[in-house]
């Protein structure tokens, strides 16, 4: 194969990679390093897709974001650690997340959670809901003050 015909390659590689779902540069470049193609070859194929504009760190971190707190909820911390993972920069995680309420977020999936473990006694209840909401990213102020505010709400068993 000639290189024109690898950077081809590179670049159909990174064009399926982007119809499954959006991509940080970072992610498309460990993915055509995995499936072997050389350092020419990643870089003609990351700088077409950054001159048509099909990667954009900032657009990624920002629908990454939306899409965890609509559809997986997280605490900011955990969706800028996942950003992180995923090769964006720290300022741009951070500028991405920095709309997120975790109290608010926190107090949802408190309060819904809350409502499948109706039954419990108090300390098992405040328990499971703490380690449920500080597995998923929040601090520990902000599940304190997610758990009180569900408890103050049900009845104590």
């Amino acid at each position: 194969m000639t290189s024109e015909d690898v950077s081809k390659a590179a670049l159909s590689r990174a064009y399926r990679l982007l119809s499954v779902r959006a991509r940080s540069e970072a992610e498309i470049r460990r993915s055509l390093r995995r499936a072997g193609f050389g350092d020419v070859a990643i870089e003609a194929a990351v700088t077409h897709l950054l001159d048509h504009s099909l990667l954009d760190d900032r657009a990624f971190a920002a629908d990454w974001t939306q899409s965890r707190i609509q559809s997986r909820p997280r605490g900011r911390r955990l969706i800028e650690h996942e950003l992180r993972t995923r090769g964006v920069s720290p300022e741009d995680a951070a500028a991405a997340t920095s709309g997120v309420d975790d109290d608010a977020t926190a107090l949802a999936l408190a309060a819904r959670r809350a409502r499948l473990m109706q039954g419990l006694d108090r300390q098992t209840l405040i328990r499971r809901l703490s380690n449920y909401l500080l597995a998923r990213g929040f601090s520990g102020e902000t599940v304190s003050r997610a758990v009180a505010s569900v408890l103050s709400g049900h009845d104590d068993s």
